[in-house]
């Protein structure tokens, strides 16, 4: 293991917060909050003046609540979708999934009823992969999370009607060691979506396990020619002159650099992203996104990490480094809480929302469109501590309506809070 790797199975045992049954407290309004808006003041190596349009207006109601936990406490995060049951609604709603520190497999849902529910899907999970949600059946999205356990990759999988444990098996003669994330991606047009669990193994290389509309394939990623350490995002691009997706994968080498991972299953390429300029270093991983300037322009992935040495938010984006700037309470960006893009239907354009907290213990929004970093305040209200991130999505009320974020959050005494857009 890379001295950069992290293992979320060492993070110690998190205490019962008196709040393991199913009553949750009501939720709180912010209603002013996130109308205190800033805007970073520096934009890396390239002009304003060459970058692309800047985005939609940030929405100014967010809300809070405390969701609970299971019974025994949220050890980690393994992510969050939203899902559509159209035997009930066109509207999606969140799926969260965790590892408890009974080991179990856990899922917070919203209920079509509007409840949140925790549900024990059993298992025993060593690292966590990924989410996705497949949407490839009538009756509307079919949830899948992905994790280690015992060296092996696990899918815990709903077919429609059922749950299911299916073992994924490994790469022949290769140990799965740990999890860089999970996607629904289509190699060509004539494709339909599938999920794409990628990971690393025992011989250093990055590994992919994928349904190719018959059967589950593996295939080998490679290495950067460096240890792969901690996921920094795992991402389907779109080529828009196309209509083909390739999988990114971003990771943290052990030589300190950013690498990327590009392939469609047959070759694989690996490019060297550095990292921020000095005094800047990679401190920890904050998500990636894809961010798109309007009607007719190509998609562009972003990558984003956090630097302790400067307290700041970075994005690295076609190999260029921006500064993105801190949240200006302190000015200094605590714990990187995760990305997610946010399609705008009024322009065909997407930017990045990123998640993190400041050294109050606040949680701050940047929103990065290419062009500039604006910071917004959603304050923390839940009276807890928050010390992770653990998913984060976007939900619809019609598939023509605006998306609506989630960010789900970990603290410290292993409850689950929710930070959403109204």
């Amino acid at each position: 293991m890379s001295a950069n790797e992290q293992r979320p199975d060492d993070q110690p045992a998190l205490s019962d917060g008196g709040n393991s049954g199913g009553r949750f407290p009501a939720d709180v309004v912010v209603p002013g909050l996130s109308r205190r808006t800033f805007l970073g003041s520096s934009l890396g190596a390239m002009a304003v003046a060459s970058l692309p349009w800047v985005g939609a207006s940030i929405p100014t109601l967010w809300y809070w609540a405390l969701r609970g936990k299971p019974g025994p406490g949220v050890t980690y995060g393994i992510g969050a979708v939203a899902v559509v049951d159209r035997n009930v609604s066109a509207a999606s709603r969140p799926f969260v999934f965790v590892r408890a520190d009974d080991s179990h497999l856990w899922i917070l849902w919203k209920t079509p009823a509007g409840n949140w529910e925790w549900v024990d899907q059993g298992g025993k999970v060593d690292r966590p992969v990924g989410v996705i949600a497949l949407d490839d059946n009538p009756n509307g999205h079919r949830p899948y999370a992905f994790v280690v356990q015992d060296r092996h990759l696990w899918v815990r999988w709903w077919n429609g009607l059922d749950w299911f444990w299916s073992d994924q098996g490994q790469p022949a003669g290769v140990d799965i060691f740990n999890g860089l994330g999970a996607v629904t991606l289509a190699l060509k047009p004539t494709l339909d979506l599938a999920p794409f669990a990628v990971v690393t193994g025992s011989d250093g290389n990055g590994w992919v396990n994928w349904w190719n509309g018959s059967s589950w394939l593996w295939y080998n990623l490679g290495s950067p020619g460096v240890a792969i350490g901690s996921s920094m995002g795992v991402l389907a691009v779109p080529d828009e002159r196309t209509g083909e997706q390739t999988l990114q994968v971003y990771v943290w080498g052990g030589d300190g650099q950013l690498w990327l991972g590009i392939t469609d299953m047959v070759s694989t390429r690996w490019t060297a992203l550095g990292h921020p300029r000095y005094p800047a270093v990679i401190s920890q991983p904050a998500g990636a996104a894809i961010i798109k300037s309007g009607p007719g322009q190509l998609s562009r992935p972003c990558s984003f990490v956090l630097s302790a040495s400067t307290g700041d938010l970075w994005a690295c984006q076609d190999d260029t480094w921006f500064e993105l700037g801190a949240p200006p309470s302190d000015h200094y960006a605590n714990i990187a809480l995760g990305a997610i893009s946010v399609p705008d239907p009024n322009n065909a354009s997407q930017y990045a929302r990123v998640f993190v907290t400041d050294g109050n213990n606040s949680v701050w929004v940047c929103r990065w469109d290419g062009a500039k970093p604006v910071w917004e305040d959603h304050g923390n209200s839940t009276g807890h501590i928050i010390d992770a991130g653990i998913g984060i999505t976007n939900t619809h009320t019609s598939p023509a309506a605006a998306p609506m974020t989630h960010a789900f959050m970990r603290t410290s005494d292993g409850l689950v809070c929710e930070n959403w857009e109204q």
